[in-house]
């Protein structure tokens, strides 16, 4: 299989950044702007990805479409092309390569909702930030019978086949990211919870001393979370899902998609990645969410 030309759903921050990086290797980037925001629409523009207009043509012209969305979303969009797909009157020349950080077992739903339509599917996960200039690109894994055919797109990307069984990206996906976005929700719990009692300099000097690592760790990545929390509330429900599945409890996973979703609903959430004004330190970011508990308290 020769990947010519890839669709990007969407546009957004790692979307266009990947198709950006596409573009340059010589690969042929389109999108469906129908119904996006004037957001999505500048930055396809910025990465070069030319608008489609219609499902259908994606479905057509593609090779491959890569679904890069909140996870929450990821169901919809694959009802949706699967639908475009009854219109066509042929076989679909595109499959759907979700990089949605779902559960393992919404990626078998969403296999068996495209396959039914005759859209080919492969699961995936990104681990890593958006390949902007001058950055690496993400691991981008993929599983499913084909996986292979789009290692034809490395070095631009950083692909790497995990096998033929749909759902394991989307495992190692969610393993991960309990590691990363998952301690980051407790971080934030015990940060802006030291704030609030009176005790954030002692915890921030005891972690120094005994979790200095993690401190680092966590002064760097979480003041770039907030413009993001809205996307990790799903994410962080899929991995609940992913748990609760296995036999292990949701519970814990539900509790960070509520510190997320608490996130999003305060100033620092309502920001965008390319315009942040608050929040872009730690002691800053703790400060504010101290002060939006106060308000809600009051």
């Amino acid at each position: 299989m020769t990947i010519e030309t890839v669709g990007i759903m969407t546009p957004g921050d790692m979307g266009h950044a990947i198709g950006q990086r596409l573009g340059e290797a010589g690969i042929r980037v389109v999108t469906n702007l129908e119904g996006r925001s004037d957001r999505s629409r500048a930055l396809a523009k910025k990465a070069g990805i030319a608008d489609l207009g219609s499902d259908a043509a994606l479905l057509t012209e593609c090779d491959a479409i890569f679904s890069i969305m909140p996870p929450d979303q990821a169901g919809g969009f694959v009802t949706r092309m699967a639908q475009a797909a009854g219109t066509l009157g042929t076989k679909p020349k595109a499959l759907i390569a979700d990089l949605n950080a779902v559960a393992p077992s919404t990626a078998r739903q969403l296999q068996a909702t495209a396959e039914a339509a005759g859209i080919g599917f492969l699961d995936g996960g990104i681990i890593g930030g958006p390949p902007y200039p001058g950055r690496p690109s993400p691991r981008v894994y993929l599983s499913g019978l084909g996986a292979e055919a789009l290692t034809s797109l490395c070095p631009a990307l950083d692909i790497r086949p995990l096998g033929d069984e749909i759902g394991a990206a989307s495992a190692l996906k969610m393993c991960f990211a309990t590691m990363t976005k998952g301690v980051q929700a407790l971080a934030i719990q015990s940060f802006v919870t030291a704030e609030l009692e009176g005790v954030g300099p002692a915890l921030k000097t005891e972690m120094s001393n005994v979790l200095a690592p993690l401190r680092a760790s966590m002064t760097s990545s979480l003041p770039g979370m907030p413009p993001k929390a809205y996307r990790w509330v799903g994410e962080m429900e899929e991995i609940a899902k992913t748990y609760g599945d296995a036999g292990l409890t949701p519970k814990t996973f539900e509790g960070a998609a509520d510190i997320y979703r608490f996130i999003e609903s305060t100033p620092l959430g309502k920001e965008v990645v390319e315009n942040r004004t608050m929040g872009t330190d730690l002691d800053d970011l703790v400060a504010r969410l101290a002060d939006a508990l106060r308000e809600r308290r009051a």
